[in-house]
């Protein structure tokens, strides 16, 4: 709350349908929001959200809001289970590895979901450091 936000067109990229960066009274990105839909037991969206701290980025959260699509409760469990590891991770977007390394036991469903998570939240927090035009507060 508190935000001026602006958001991308959609698609954003080839991987990213779409992002959003709030912006505080001061122009500064504070935090960005960024999803897509992933394949799993069902199409599902991914969507996490990062904010910009002092020193760096921590990616907030990971959610499915359309979790409900995976009618089976052990498959919904499962996917679900790979958000516990996708909280309040500080993370260096220019860093060679993910914020969240790979899940023990995952199946492959869990792993491509963590690799779009990943992904999802470097690209957000490399738009909020170089803003593109779009993304501008006006």
């Amino acid at each position: 709350s508190g935000l001026s936000v602006v958001g991308s067109e959609e698609p954003y990229s080839r991987v990213i349908q779409r992002v959003y960066i709030g912006w505080d009274a001061d122009g500064n990105p504070k935090t960005g929001v960024a999803y897509r839909e992933i394949e799993s037991f069902k199409p599902i969206t991914g969507v996490v959200i990062v904010d910009k701290i002092e020193n760096g980025y921590v990616l907030r959260e990971a959610i499915f809001p359309d979790i409900d699509k995976i009618k089976n409760a052990k498959d919904r469990k499962q996917i679900m289970s790979v958000l516990k590891q996708f909280k309040n991770v500080p993370f260096d977007p220019h860093a060679e590895k993910s914020a969240v390394d790979a899940l023990s036991g995952a199946t492959r469903y869990g792993i491509k979901t963590s690799g779009y998570l990943n992904y999802l939240a470097r690209h957000v927090a490399l738009a909020m450091e170089t803003p593109p035009e779009w993304a501008r507060e006006k």
